[in-house]
């Protein structure tokens, strides 16, 4: 409960970007009652970031297209086809222009039933162009005849496809002037156009490089492929977008790739250039960025219950020690010989026959009375142990990272612990000769490394995102020593004077690999893993501790029971722009405030008082 508490209480990021931004993916709902076409177009404007505009015929009042009313209703559709439906609604039609500028018109329309009798290519032209008003060249090699029945058609259409009947195509000049051609006159005219590249770019050469198996078969793929055999200079093993785009050249068309200005030159006929505009323009976009934050809790909680007497790890004892029994070999004191001249006797004939007279002596010396045997209990020990004891620990991981979409992104916090291993080797001349080197399984990281790889889904606010995040820490048994840190297991081979220690680390993990799909600033749980452990030992004196109701005096109960807990919560947010960059810079700001006020409050306020809310502008 303590767990889902604290990650209700974590601040939701997202509220910062939660708005869809414009997005040339975005799906739009429409549900429109009666409104002007301009402000329908407006809407559609701010949620594509398109240039839309409405042109009205700038003199006769009866083709002005804006003021006229649109009633519609469109669920979860693209915004161009809504936006083609919405103009198909007025009787207009949308033109792109140049600038990648779409522009919605009324065109003139055009009736013309010719099916009576065929008639020629180039009159059919005249008379479409005459009806629209429109300036139109036909080259010399247009001729044929074909029949036609256009009925209130968009001039503009029916142009292109009766030139598409015979095989000929429509080429737009400068100053809305239209030139009906062959396709192999443009052949011959081939323009050579450069091409900016903004946000599109080859892969970098150079990659980071950190020690994960989830990572390290791809890293290994992406160095081989940019370093063999003159990938590095040919642009089409290396950038996907140029081998996308060579692929839409005339047999005749030619492409270059500038790196250093990451510009793109074509030279082919203005057909395949206006394709390769279309198709840059669609592509070389600004990709968002999702910023996630990724909450790790790790606790363990461990009870402890003792009870009844404990005797210790030895059990009751009882030790019965022999008694003193005073003898005189090798001396023999009082007979007369050598040793009565070394020992005072309380006769006084000795050579010190004042050292036991009373008030002659000032010392403790005495004569010891005889004790033949004793019974001793001193060693005996009962100990009647009554405690329960809880300890909880958790550890809280707060990585944040921000990464492109559709880029995988990681982050690594932690240390790296080398570790040695002995070996012995018989020398030339017979003798063992002791050698240290690092371990083969040296080093050895523990800490916190979480990677990402987030893909906004067109036209929504919905992110799917891969996710791993792996912790990994030392739980070995040793205290930290002069041998190993805290965390290794220390192990004593050999005997009788010829012992060895060697450490080696235990190492304790927890890793997610999940793909997954969230709203922007919605926070998941993606995973969760309780672990129980239970472990009871008793204790008892044989015999006595067998005994009704007397038998507690006499046994001793143990139980330890340890659960570890992980969860594991995320938060991502899609960045479009720089404001929300600076919304999600000042909100982490206002947190680090908050959490610094109430530290300090915590200290200052006395014990048994409520320290002061913290305002939320503050």
């Amino acid at each position: 409960m303590k767990i889902l508490s604290l990650a209700l209480a974590l601040p939701l990021l997202a509220t910062t970007a939660v708005a869809q931004a414009p997005s040339l993916d975005a799906r739009v709902n429409l549900n429109i009652a009666d409104r002007s076409l301009e402000d329908v177009v407006a809407e559609l404007r701010a949620r594509s970031g398109a240039n839309i505009v409405v042109i009205d015929h700038p003199t006769d009042e009866k083709k002005r297209i804006s003021d006229r009313r649109v009633t519609i209703e469109l669920s979860d559709v693209p915004w161009r086809d809504a936006l083609d439906l919405v103009a198909e609604k007025v009787g207009g039609v949308i033109e792109r222009r140049p600038a990648e500028i779409l522009a919605v018109v009324l065109p003139p329309r055009v009736t013309i039933q010719t099916l009576e009798k065929s008639q020629d290519i180039r009159e059919v032209i005249k008379a479409i162009a005459v009806s629209a008003g429109a300036n139109v060249v036909v080259g010399p090699e247009v001729v044929g005849s074909i029949d036609v029945r256009f009925q209130d058609v968009p001039w503009r259409e029916a142009l292109n496809v009766t030139a598409k009947c015979l095989g000929f195509v429509v080429v737009e000049e400068g100053h809305g002037v239209l030139r009906v051609v062959a396709p192999q006159r443009l052949e011959e005219q081939m323009e050579t156009r450069t091409y900016q590249l903004r946000y599109l770019r080859p892969k970098s050469l150079y990659r980071p490089v950190i020690k994960s198996e989830f990572i390290q078969q791809t890293q290994a793929k992406a160095a081989g492929g940019g370093s063999g055999g003159g990938g590095a200079s040919d642009p089409s093993k290396t950038f996907a977008t140029f081998a996308a785009l060579k692929k839409a050249l005339t047999a005749k068309g030619d492409m270059d790739y500038i790196e250093t200005g990451n510009i793109i030159i074509v030279r082919d006929t203005q057909q395949a250039q206006e394709e390769i505009r279309s198709i840059l323009s669609r592509i070389d976009v600004e990709p968002a960025q999702v910023f996630c934050d990724v909450k790790f809790v790790s606790t363990l909680n461990g009870d402890l219950l003792n009870l009844g007497v404990d005797y210790g790890q030895d059990g009751a004892q009882i030790t019965g020690v022999g008694g003193q029994i005073p003898i005189t070999l090798p001396f023999n004191s009082g007979s007369g010989g050598w040793e009565d001249l070394i020992i005072a006797t309380p006769s006084g004939d000795g050579p010190f026959p004042d050292m036991l007279t009373p008030g002659i002596n000032g010392g403790a010396t005495f004569i010891p009375d005889t004790i033949f045997g004793s019974l001793s209990f001193q060693k005996f020990q009962g100990t009647l142990r009554l405690l329960q004891r809880d300890s909880s620990t958790e550890v809280i991981q707060a990585p944040k990272i921000i990464a492109l979409d559709g880029q995988e992104a990681t982050i690594f916090v932690g240390e790296t612990i080398r570790y040695a291993e002995a070996k012995s080797e018989q020398g030339q001349a017979g003798g063992l000769q002791l050698t240290i080197g690092e371990a083969g399984g040296s080093p050895v990281e523990i800490g916190f490394q979480l990677l990402i790889r987030p893909n906004v889904v067109p036209g929504t606010d919905r992110i799917m995102m891969e996710v791993i995040p792996k912790e990994t820490s030392l739980s070995g048994t040793s205290s930290d020593s002069a041998i190993a840190p805290q965390g290794f297991d220390i192990f004593t081979i050999g005997a009788s004077g010829l012992e060895g220690s060697i450490a080696l680390p235990r190492t304790r993990s927890s890793t997610i690999v999940t793909t997954m799909m969230l709203d922007a600033g919605q926070t998941a749980v993606i995973g969760g893993l309780t672990s129980d452990q239970d472990v009871k030992v008793h204790s008892k004196i044989p015999f006595l501790g067998d005994i009704p109701v007397l038998g507690f005096f006499f046994s001793h109960d143990a139980n330890t029971r340890e659960r570890r807990s992980l969860i594991v919560f995320v938060t991502p947010t899609i960045v479009h722009t720089r404001e929300d960059q600076e919304a999600l810079l000042q909100q982490e700001l206002q947190r680090r405030r908050i959490g610094l006020k109430e530290q300090m409050d915590a200290l200052m306020t006395p014990a048994g008082e409520t320290p002061p809310e913290v305002p939320a502008g503050e």
